[in-house]
Formats: structure tokens, sequence, C-alpha cells
């Protein structure tokens, strides 16, 4: 008979397979430290890594240290001072409770502990390899506690693999703890990498100041302060106005009891608060903080303590919801944009008369082309001419002028429809003698940007237009590293840029067909289309993937009203176009109603 086979794990095992749970990456191991130094009171809070975090991490404050029974205690799993008992656990009012973070983040790395409180006369130093302590001793330090990491993961080989580039991984710590910084205002923080500060919080008076360090002065100067009490929940922070929206959700920071936290639920009611004043695919800035009972609301969801479940999420939705939808309401009083309403806009002919005062129309169909060159095609206001460079890039492009552009029989001639109207400022009305068409002005107009981008290509670089003066790009601290490495791609797509110190971009030029005035906001756009994993070239077609992405952000968005000469010369720059059919991304340039398929409707 077989004998057991179920057994006990060993405590090293199960420690390392627990930090696979807590410590997934650098970020994620300095983010526990750093919540065990504001559960201690600290007041600052200074973090330095080297080579992302991968060779070393040193967290250090002057919270209220340990005792030396406490620190020798500290580095066992479940050890910890925050809950005694299973009761505990339905009121945690600390970051950090499970006694994992220590335990954890030692099993998988060389640590060294030193800490003091301020009423003993000397600290106590504890050194660990792999979660096994190695030494104990007195040492002199300053009240607090200082911990260092050495090689993370060098006992897990598989967990080492997966962590990304240098900069990805110093991005990622960086964005830790400015969402750590940013509810807890009152601690200064500083983070250094590879013996450079990237960045130095000073302690501050309030979140707007906080947010004025992290995100800059023009952003914090633009957000509105909303709060809405209720139900035994208040809801409170600060939110861009509805003017101001960037390409990524990742300035949306949301927070329960003081906790950072992903939450669907917080972050659907931004969605619908904003609901019809951003265009489509873009995204706030906003800090939202979440304060309720703390037996109202299960932090212990997760392992990183990032989800929660709230007792009534339906009354904290409806307060989070109406505390921004509220605000938004005022500054759209104040003068903000409306929501456009959903009307069908009728657009006069050429030749047609006059429109009523207010109705954008050109009279003359005959300069259509060059209005929509000047008002489409570059969609920024351009800047006064400055001679245009090209930039070889030898991307592995080749000219195929043998194989002509194939157009099947049922492809519309766009230009020669009649135009009706404009649908929900984002969809352009045509009718024919068969039916009528519906036409994406986005997709449209990303088909004849990305053509235009990879014609340049195939004729050796896209083309630069230098700007009369160089524009400042401030960077996020957090992503600072991982963008100037991907100066080069940007370059490649007809950007001309340098690095301008640690946290910052110099713009010379951009890509010629969007024009040069709109450059900084184009770049901004790229820039925040920049996932953690960076881009990925890898020849030919991964480059034209990043081109789609350029020609995305840099063509007209649905939402705003064209003018009839833009909608023609659109429809022209179109029908000269290959693949005219489809977006760049596959979706349809267009849908089409057959006049029976309409007739039909009415029962005709």
């Amino acid at each position: 008979m077989a004998g057991r086979l179920i057994h006990i794990l060993p405590e090293q095992v199960a420690s390392q397979i627990a930090a696979g749970e807590v410590v997934e990456r650098p970020a994620s191991a300095i983010k526990e430290l750093v919540e065990n130094s504001l559960d201690a009171g600290a007041h600052r809070i200074d973090i330095a890594i080297e080579r992302g975090g991968c060779a070393r991490i040193a967290v250090s404050d002057d919270g209220c240290g340990m005792s030396h029974e406490d620190a020798v205690v500290s580095l066992r799993r479940h050890a910890t001072s925050k809950i005694s008992s299973a009761a505990d656990l339905a009121a945690i009012r600390t970051l950090g409770f499970r006694g994992e973070a220590l335990a954890s983040t030692a099993s998988v790395s060389r640590m060294r502990l030193r800490t003091r409180r301020p009423a003993d006369g000397a600290g106590i130093e504890i050194t660990a390899i792999a979660g096994d302590v190695e030494g104990t001793g007195e040492c002199a330090i300053a009240p607090g506690t200082q911990i260092e990491v050495r090689d993370l993961f060098f006992n897990t080989p598989a967990r080492l693999k997966f962590l990304k580039t240098v900069p990805t991984e110093q991005g990622a710590v960086a964005a830790a703890i400015q969402r750590l910084a940013l509810m807890n205002y009152q601690v200064a923080f500083s983070l250094s990498a590879d013996g450079r500060t990237l960045f130095e919080l000073p302690r501050a008076a309030s979140t707007r100041e906080r947010v004025r360090q992290i995100l800059g002065p023009r952003l914090a100067a633009q957000m509105l302060a909303f709060e809405a009490v209720g139900n035994a929940i208040r809801v409170h922070g600060l939110a861009t106005m509805s003017q101001e929206s960037f390409a990524s959700p990742r300035l949306v920071f949301t927070f329960v009891n003081g906790r950072s936290v992903r939450d669907k639920l917080l972050t659907r009611a931004v969605a619908q608060a904003y609901h019809g004043l951003l265009p489509r695919g873009r995204h706030p800035a906003i800090v939202l903080a979440v304060e309720v009972r703390h037996d109202e609301v299960d932090v212990n969801v997760h392992p990183m303590k990032t989800e929660v479940r709230f007792r009534n999420s339906g009354a904290v939705f409806e307060t989070a919801y109406r505390a921004l939808r509220n605000r938004l309401s005022d500054q759209t009083a104040e003068g903000a944009p409306q929501p456009s309403p959903q009307v069908m806009a009728p657009v006069p002919q050429p030749g047609a008369p006059a429109a009523a005062p207010g109705q954008p129309v050109h009279a003359a169909a005959a300069s259509q082309s060059e209005n929509y060159r000047a008002a489409v095609l570059r969609l920024i206001p351009d800047a006064p001419v400055v001679p245009v460079t090209q930039r070889p890039l030898g991307l592995g492009f080749t000219r195929n002028d043998d194989s002509p552009a194939v157009t099947p029989p049922s492809v519309p001639t766009y230009s020669a429809l009649r135009v009706m109207g404009q649908l929900f400022a984002g969809y352009i009305a045509l009718e024919s003698d068969e039916g009528m068409l519906l036409v994406d002005q986005h997709a449209a107009h990303e088909r004849v940007t990305f053509e235009k981008l990879r014609a340049q290509l195939r004729d050796g670089g896209i083309q630069t237009q230098a700007m009369l003066a160089p524009v400042t790009i401030e960077l996020n601290p957090a992503r600072a590293a991982q963008i100037q490495a991907a100066v080069p791609h940007l370059r490649a797509m007809g950007f001309e840029i340098e690095a301008f110190g640690a946290t910052a971009l110099l713009l010379k030029g951009t890509p010629a067909v969007f024009g040069a005035e709109g450059g900084a906001r184009l770049l901004s756009d790229m820039i925040e289309s920049l996932g953690e994993s960076g881009w990925r070239l890898n020849g030919q077609s991964a480059f034209e993937e990043l081109l789609k992405q350029l020609a995305c952000h840099g063509s007209v968005r649905v939402g705003r009203a064209l003018e009839i000469a833009e909608i023609h010369g659109l429809l022209a720059e179109l029908d000269r176009t290959e693949f005219k059919t489809n977006c760049p991304h596959g979706r349809p340039v267009h849908i089409q109603f057959s006049r029976g398929q309409i007739e039909r409707m009415f029962r005709r």
C-alpha cells in the first residue's frame, strides 16, 4: 500500500509561495514596506533603488521603530502588531494587517533590518538570507526603521525571469510611491534610483498641494474640488474640468479609507460622471477618495490589498457619481463646453443659399482641397512655414510601384455623393441614388493619415516640420526613464525630440502631416499610449502598428463639428487613398443603408 502522498510544506517553501502572492515585482515589495512605515507614524520616508529595485531596495523612515524582541519576530510569517483576533478583520484601520510583508520579502531576498524606538539607547540589526536569520546585534541608528533588500528573487529564478526592463520596473516603483503619497500628503517622500534623485515630495498642507508636487502646477490649478456626504459615506477629491482629457486612465486615482485600490465600482462612477463631457476614448485626471466606516468595507479580498468589497456598494456608487457629476455640472454652468446635442445638423451643398448665422459653411467647392489641406489634413493649425527635413529610417519598407490599388466595384466614390449633414458630430451622412451612407469621420481621416505616413516611410522617411520655438514636455518622474528609452522610436515617427534633463523632453519638430503648432498635444497623446511593456518594435509590421497609433491620435475625433469644405476635402482625400473602406485597425469607414432597407423600415 502506498505511503502518504499529502504532506506539510516546509516553512521556507510556504513563505516563497506567499511571496508570490504579495511580492510580484520590486514595486509591490516597496509598497508593502512603505505601508509599514506609514502605519508606524513616519513623517518622512526615503526610498532608494538600484536597477529598478532588482539589485537593491532601501526604505528608511522616522517612525516609532520596534523593540529588539518585536524586530526578531517581525520576520516570521503572520507576525503583526495590527490585529490580534478574527474580529479585528471586520474593522481594519491600518494599511497593513496580514503580517506577511517582511516575511514574504525576506524569503526571496537578502535582507538587513535596522530599527530603534525613541526610548531605546541602541537599535538592533538583523540580517537574513532567504528568510533565515543569519545574525543579530546592536547598532547605532536614529529612531525609526531602515530596511535594505538585495538581490530580490535571487532564489526564485522563475519570478525573476518575468520582470520587465529596468526603466519599466523603476517607473512602477515611482508610480506606487506617488499613489501612496497622494493620500498621505502630511508625510515627506523621496525616491532615488541608481544614485540619482527622481523626486522629493516635502510635507504638504493639502491634497491639492501634493497633486501640484506630483502632477504639476498647471494641472493642479485646473482641478475642481468636490465633496459629498450621505449614508455614512464621504466622497471627496479633485478632478479635471471637461476641457482637459488624456489618452489613458493612468491619472485616475481611487482610494478607500486612505488605501489605494483598483475598484471597478469607483472607476465606473467616474466614467459615468464624465459621460458626454469627454470625447470617446479620453479620460480625466482625478483623485477620488471614499471614506466609510471600517466595518462597511472588506479590505481582506486580495493578497496585495488592492481590491475591496463594500457592504452597500450601491450607496457608494451613487454618492461618488453624484459628488462628481454635480461638480462637473457646476463647472459646465461656469462656461465649460456643454455636451454636444445628439442631433443631425443639416449641411448646405456647394452653391446652395447662405446658411443661417452661425452655420460654418464655405460657399465655393472649388477650393475644397486647399481648405481641407489647411483645416483637416493638418487638424492642428499650422505654424508659419519652416523648411521641412526628411530622415532616412532604413526600416525595411520597400517601394512596390508595380502593384496598383485594387478598388472593388462596390466601393463608393465618397466625394461624388451628396452631403446631407453630420450626425452626433462624428458621422457624415451621404445620399446616393441607391440609399444612404454614414461615414465615420475619425476612421476615414485615420485611414488617410496612416496611408500618408506609410507612403512617406516608403519614400525614405516621415517628414518632420520644425517648430519656430522648441517646447518643453514635462514628464512624470514615475515614467520618465521608460519614456526617454522610447525617444528613438518617437524620432522615427517624425518627432524632432531630445532629452532635456532627467524628467523632460525638448520638442523641436513634429510629423509634417499634422503641422507644428499642436505637436506638443500629439506627443503627449503618444506618450500616454506607451504601455508598461513599451513599444515592441521588431520589423516592418510592428512599426506599422505604431504608425496606426500615431494616425489615430492625430486624426479628427468624434465630437468635432466639421465645416462643409472640410467634409468635402476629407471625402476627396479618402477617394485617393488605398484600402479606404476600413480604418487601419479594421473598423469600417462607412455603413450603408439601401433605399429598399429604409423603405422596409417604414413598411412601404
